[in-house]
Parts: C-alpha cells; sequence; structure tokens
C-alpha cells in the first residue's frame, strides 16, 4: 500500500490542488504524539456532557430533516443500530468500543488559522456536547493494516451540529484549510495536512469526507520522516452523526476511506432506528 504522502500527493492532483504535502512524524516527544491523536480521536477521554441515554435532544429540527419528529436515540438505540460484521459483508470483523463516551479533547486553532476551528472540534469530537454515544471497532481482509472506530452519536442539539457541519462543508467547498496548527489545553502545537474528500458521494442531511497527515510543527517539512494519518467520514442524521475514523498501524500505510456502500447501509440503518 502506498505511503500516506504518496497517496495525499496524488488525491492533491486528481483535485487539482497543491497541498504542498512534506513527509512528517510526531518526533521524540510522546506528549507531542499524544496532543496530535486526540484531535482526531472521538472517544478520547470521559466528557460530562456524554452522559447517556436520559440527556434530552434540543434544538430545532432542520426542514426536511430525517430526523425532524423522529426518536430521541439512546446509547442502547444507537448500539442496537450499529452494522453488525455479517451486515457488512466478507471479510468485516467488528468488537465493541473500548469507550461508552464520545469525545471531550479541545484543539484550539492559531489566530491563523481560526477559521479552522468547527473542523478541529468535529475531528475531536469536542463540541457540540453529546447526548448518547455507542461505537465498535472494525477491521477488513480487503485493508490489513487499518483499523476503523466507527462511532455513532445523538447530539444535544440538532442545530449546533447542523451548523458545524455546515461550516466545515464550507471550508471544503473553498478548499480552505489544507495546512492549519491548533495548540491543545496545556500549550502545545500540532501542525495538520489535509485533503478534502470533496469527489465523494453526499449522504444522510450532510455529510464530509477527509484525509489527514499530522505532527509536531518542527518536524512536518522534513522529507527523512514519515507521518501518522487518517481518513475521516462524517454523515448527519439529524441530531445523530456517523463517524467512521480509519488509522494505519504504521505510517508506512494509509488508512482507505470506508467504501461508500457501507456508509450508506449505516446510514440507512441509523435513520430506520430514528423513526421507530
Amino acid at each position: 500500500m502506498r505511503s500516506a504522502r504518496t497517496r495525499l500527493a496524488h488525491a492533491a492532483l486528481a483535485s487539482f490542488l497543491l497541498l504542498g504535502v512534506s513527509a512528517c512524524k510526531f518526533g521524540s516527544d510522546d506528549k507531542d504524539e499524544k496532543a496530535g491523536d486526540a484531535a482526531v480521536s472521538a472517544s478520547s477521554a470521559p466528557s460530562a456532557a456524554a452522559s447517556g441515554p436520559s440527556a434530552p435532544a434540543s434544538g430545532p429540527a432542520s426542514p426536511g430533516s430525517p430526523g425532524a419528529g423522529s426518536k430521541a436515540l439512546t446509547s442502547a438505540d444507537l448500539k442496537a443500530a450499529l452494522l453488525t460484521a455479517q451486515e457488512m459483508g466478507t471479510g468485516w470483523t467488528a468488537k465493541p468500543s473500548t469507550s461508552d463516551v464520545y469525545g471531550s479533547i479541545t484543539m484550539t486553532a492559531v489566530p491563523a488559522n481560526a477559521q479552522c476551528q468547527p473542523l478541529l472540534d468535529l475531528m475531536a469530537g469536542a463540541k457540540p456536547a453529546s447526548a448518547a454515544y455507542a461505537g465498535e471497532i472494525l477491521t477488513t481482509t480487503a485493508d490489513k493494516h487499518t483499523s476503523i472506530s466507527l462511532d455513532l452519536v445523538r447530539f444535544q442539539s440538532q442545530d449546533e451540529v447542523s451548523k458545524q457541519l455546515a461550516a466545515v462543508a464550507k471550508l471544503r467547498d473553498a478548499h480552505d484549510c489544507l495546512e492549519m496548527t491548533a495548540t491543545n489545553t496545556k500549550g502545545q502545537k500540532t501542525e495538520y495536512q489535509v485533503m478534502w474528500g470533496d469527489h465523494q458521494p453526499q449522504m444522510g442531511d450532510a455529510s464530509v469526507w477527509v484525509s489527514l497527515l499530522w505532527g509536531d510543527p518542527k518536524n512536518m517539512a522534513d522529507p527523512n520522516y514519515p507521518e501518522p494519518s487518517a481518513s475521516l467520514q462524517f454523515v448527519r442524521v439529524g441530531p445523530n452523526l456517523v463517524k467512521y475514523d480509519g488509522r494505519p498501524e504504521s505510517t508506512s500505510y494509509s488508512a482507505e476511506f470506508v467504501p461508500d456502500a457501507q456508509v450508506k447501509a449505516q446510514v440507512d440503518k441509523l435513520t430506520a432506528a430514528t423513526r421507530g
């Protein structure tokens, strides 16, 4: 499988974008690695807001949304709505996520990249506040080097998550935030290089596909280092979100997007659950 750098460079040419992507790594400081992982992890630490099934849904429903007037899903409902290995097809396996909460890590864009904050929040699951969550870890024989986190989330406010996805889609459509820098709560910086999947099919109420490289800013310009990568897929269904997060087992490989047909199957199953 091609390296993350090569894959993103080829994708950029296909989209007539020049990312100027250089190979990178987190460096020897483990704190930098944790900071980078936190910003693309939806279940890194407990969150008071991500409490469970009793939290109420709030915010107006989007006109024409399949979530309008639909059932407010509990964590148990979301767990039941996850695709099973049998539903995914030959070669797929699924096991429960080790976390029972969604997101709590905050990464703050530096002032020069302030417009990228909605993307950082979406990646980390830091905002908006969630009300229910279920997840599982997927593997497939088609890509033995990658593990995939599948998260289903219901947010407390449909209006907030709708605005967030709309803001991220606007960044995608403008090909903005191709390079951005953010800090964690300890002031440690992580640099990101972004490739928007703007040729992917639209699903649900809104959807965004994005591939990332990230690392210590000191190493991002050094071509002698490999870089970690992730392929993220987000689909909103009313106040609910489907998130696929693919990570390669090492920087020698790059994560692939989950096949569109499987994402659609998950979106359809979640949508059916909201209708009771």
